[in-house]
């Protein structure tokens, strides 16, 4: 946002304002293609007990058609009161990039060496619309149904637009998806989190619904909704919360778009989530299921008016500041949480991965734990920071070069769609006499599923293959095809010893370095990486470790805290308790 609100934008909104005002209105019979709601928020921790806490605000949003969106039928002032397509240069408007999956997605054909380059997707620059066709069926909705959905329905998108150029933090946008009869057929939650990472849950009435008919208990109000679910709570939403838990969601939707119900009888949707803790599995049933509620969220709409340049110009004036203080409030009562209630802090965690398949190992192979396989709804995520692409360069030229010396094809699998699978074959498969028989083959070969792009600092970082799988066990951050051959790929050959693994050893925990060492691994005095190229590792060493140092540091210093044992810098301390307890399990 700039400094000043350009001039120009003023006298646009002005000038708009006193246009509208004398101008012919739309009929008030005729039903509108977008509205702007006055809402309610109104947030309720009840757990722990001694942390209770609430609050009520007024915030502004728009209920906007898709189609109409997509087809600027809703521009306002030539787009300088609102407009879709950018957020510059209008005094409140949308883009499409800030939403749903990315534009464009990063790395295409440029992360694999195999010679076969990434597919781009069906879309360049994608619409809102064309995203969310994708975000449908990537949750494993009908191809079929979605894409007739395209071409004939329509949703409704609730959301808050940027203002005066400054683009908030959307924590949650919904998006109602009708066909072209009225009937809906998904809603679609997409919750933003303060982290810059982005999350959905796709509902379908019908499908997987609470019953209602209940008059006891929590259940007894539901008729006050129509429509309920209760899903798994997969997404690192509030730093004061972990991922377990259950929501229950109970929606009442707006009509259809075009719905003559809208002409007598304007949308006013309502919304309310509650995070319930994880009850304990009982002696019958080894499942989890939703129990003590722990925080309450309602999103009511008290009003609506059609989305126009005078009540858009009215709706700014009675709330000229709705729109700027979302993330003030979110620090706020942050502060109030962490400082008054005394509330301990959740560590960012890696995304749980959103790619199908990411978990499921070959059979007979390496890790042997199997979980359902579920498919999660991250979609979006902090992007790779300049020591993890390095990072990652590092070791994708040292997995071709192995590859190469092995014999074998090596594979890394991302849990974020949006990042292209990685593969690289000797080029000796590409003759078909020395191609040996598949299952051989595939039991020769390495593949690896890593959660996140801070799977590529961690092997630089930690000083063996065995210290690399130690902590891709204690934070989950990736799991291999094959321990034995992940071992054989990142063996260190070399005897010297080298500046930088002379670095890791000085600056890692020795509790860490010498964790392995009952099991007869010693710390080696070369690191396989490290030669990839000579010497550039060490400064991502140093700075890494640094920036553990300094976070710890800036911590104690404005007195925050994290749940005990769970700090970020802690992870070396984790992984030496986790290798201590496999020995004394092993004896």
């Amino acid at each position: 946002m700039s400094a000043a609100i350009p001039l120009a934008v003023v006298l646009a909104a002005v000038l708009a304002y006193v246009r509208n005002a004398f101008s012919k209105r739309r009929p008030t019979s005729l039903a509108a293609p977008a509205y702007v709601l006055e809402n309610t928020v109104t947030h309720a921790r009840l757990l722990p007990a001694p942390a209770t806490h609430a609050f009520t605000y007024p915030t502004l949003a728009f209920l906007l058609s898709l189609d109409a969106l997509e087809a600027h039928a809703l521009d306002l002032a030539r787009g300088w009161l609102f407009g879709y397509g950018g957020t510059a240069w209008r005094l409140t408007g949308l883009r499409s990039g800030a939403y749903l999956l990315p534009d464009t997605f990063p790395g295409h054909g440029s992360r694999s060496t195999s010679g076969a380059s990434a597919s781009k997707g069906t879309l360049g620059q994608w619409g809102l619309k064309a995203k969310l066709v994708d975000v449908l069926v990537m949750q494993g909705k009908d191809a079929a149904r979605v894409g007739e959905w395209k071409e004939v329905g329509d949703a409704w998108m609730l959301t808050m637009p940027s203002y005066m150029g400054f683009e908030g933090i959307n924590p949650l946008t919904v998006y109602f998806c009708y066909s072209r009869e009225g009937v809906l057929e998904w809603i679609v939650l997409e919750i933003h989190n303060t982290f810059g990472e982005k999350h959905v849950h796709v509902l379908e009435p019908g499908v997987g619904e609470d019953e209602s008919s209940s008059t006891s208990g929590w259940l007894s109000d539901l008729r006050r909704y129509e429509h309920t679910w209760t899903i798994h709570r997969d997404f690192h939403v509030s730093p004061f919360n972990d991922r377990s838990g259950f929501y229950t969601v109970s929606i009442s939707p707006p009509p259809a778009p075009r719905s003559p119900l809208l002409a007598s009888s304007p949308p006013c949707p309502k919304i309310r989530i509650h995070l319930r803790n994880e009850s304990p599995p009982s002696d019958s049933d080894a499942s989890l299921t939703p129990g003590a509620l722990r925080l309450t969220a309602l999103l009511v709409a008290r009003r609506s008016a059609p989305l126009t340049s005078f009540n858009l110009i009215c709706k700014l004036a009675k709330y000229p500041f709705g729109l700027f203080l979302s993330f003030a409030r979110i620090l706020y009562h942050a502060w109030i949480l962490h400082y008054v209630k005394r509330l301990d802090v959740f560590p960012l965690p890696d995304p749980k991965p959103s790619a199908l398949g990411w978990r499921t190992l070959p059979s007979g192979q390496g890790n042997t734990q199997q979980e359902p396989e579920r498919i999660y709804g991250g979609i979006g995520r902090q992007p790779e920071t300049a020591i993890e692409t390095q990072s990652r360069e590092v070791v994708e030229r040292f997995l071709t070069r192995r590859a190469e010396e092995l014999g074998v094809t090596i594979t890394l699998l991302s849990g974020d769609p949006s990042v292209p699978r990685w593969s690289c074959s000797p080029s000796s498969h590409e003759l078909e006499t020395d191609k040996p028989d598949k299952d051989t083959q595939d039991a020769a070969d390495l593949t690896i599923h890593y959660a996140s792009p801070r799977f590529f600092t961690t092997l630089v970082l930690a000083p063996s293959a065995q210290h690399m799988l130690l902590l891709g066990r204690t934070e989950d951050l990736f799991r291999v095809s094959s321990e034995s051959r992940f071992l054989e790929v990142f063996a260190s050959t070399s005897r010297d010893k080298a500046f930088g693994q002379m670095t890791r050893g000085l600056m890692l925990p020795r509790n860490f370095s010498l964790a392995l060492r009952p099991s007869g691994v010693e710390f080696p005095p070369g690191h396989p990486l490290d030669a990839m190229p000579p010497h550039m590792n060490t400064p991502v060493v140093f700075t890494m470790l640094l920036a553990d140092w300094l976070e710890k540091k800036v911590f104690k210093l404005i007195r925050a805290r994290f749940v005990p044992g769970l700090d970020p810098w802690g992870r070396f301390e984790r992984a030496a308790a986790v290798a201590r307890s496999e020995q004394e399990k092993a004896k």
